[in-house]
């Protein structure tokens, strides 16, 4: 299905860090998030009351309801059309296996995000990450952080400077006693959301260091003191939620940093590959 054009006015307009914030949400909820209050909306996105309004502004509406009366519009463009008539019409039958459901599930919430996607919000985050001054600084909670530790993992092997930091026993917290302007942070936080995260997400922003949030649609409390946010849809047949999404999201995120950084992540790459035949060439502990 095409997306409608107030949707795609929302999403190529967004260009500030709060502006993006307002997108991102209207995005992931539309049409539902844009029907609610203009209070409402700016919780939902962390922003002011007027942030909202002078974003809605930007890209057409003068007041508030000008904006909703445009949503409502789309929407019934769209379920009005013959071409969407005749797909309700032939609901298509979920398979019994969970084995089935669960990999159509993941599928759709792929198709799901994609669709909702804010090309500026990924790109900030890679702006960040691609930074060569930068020391780039990744962690998660319970379940999340072996996220960090993979994008981590990956990420070090493209650039210089990046480092995992697990959220144990409160030893994480140290890592803020010499965080800067240089640095930029990285967190991972599903529901359910984790206070010590919040805590470290503050302590980061106290910190003057930058900030990136990978978290679900619901929105970690972190979002508020995030520069740039990445949601992903969870729906899972599993009482644990879903991670399919966020692992994609982190191939792209790794895949945009490779070709940004083309000439010198090759030269890394080489050089830990020839570091990692020293190892190979060594006899064993058992040949010694």
């Amino acid at each position: 299905m095409a997306a409608p054009p107030l949707f795609d006015r929302i999403r190529s307009e967004a260009r500030s860090t709060a502006e993006r914030k307002v997108a991102s949400v209207l995005l992931e909820g539309y049409p539902t998030r844009a029907l609610a209050t203009v209070e409402v909306l700016a919780k939902q996105a962390s922003v002011s009351a007027p942030t909202v309004l002078r974003f809605l502004t930007k890209i057409g509406f003068s007041r508030f309801a000008d904006f909703q009366a445009a949503a409502i519009a789309d929407v019934e463009r769209q379920l009005g059309s013959p071409l969407n008539n005749i797909r309700s019409e032939a609901p298509a039958e979920a398979p019994h296996h969970i084995y089935q459901r669960t990999l159509l599930m993941q599928a759709e919430a792929l198709q799901v995000a994609a669709a909702q996607a804010m090309p500026a919000e990924f790109d900030a985050i890679v702006d960040l990450l691609v930074s060569p001054r930068a020391t780039i600084k990744l962690l998660g909670g319970r379940y999340s952080q072996n996220l960090a530790q993979r994008l981590a993992t990956q990420l070090g092997q493209l650039r210089p400077g990046v480092v995992f930091t697990p959220l144990t026993l409160g030893f994480a917290y140290d890592t803020l006693v010499d965080a800067g302007p240089q640095d930029v942070f990285v967190i991972f936080d599903y529901r359910r959301y984790q206070s010590e995260l919040l805590t470290f997400a503050r302590g980061v922003r106290q910190s003057g260091a930058r900030l990136c949030l990978f978290t679900d649609t619901w929105r970690s409390p972190i979002a508020e003191h995030a520069d740039a946010v990445l949601t992903s849809p969870d729906a899972s047949t599993s009482p644990f939620g879903s991670r399919v999404v966020v692992t994609a999201q982190i191939e792209a995120i790794v895949a945009a940093i490779s070709l940004r950084c083309r000439d010198s992540s090759r030269d890394r790459l080489a050089r830990i590959e020839e570091l990692r035949s020293l190892g190979a060439n060594e006899p064993s502990a058992r040949e010694s």
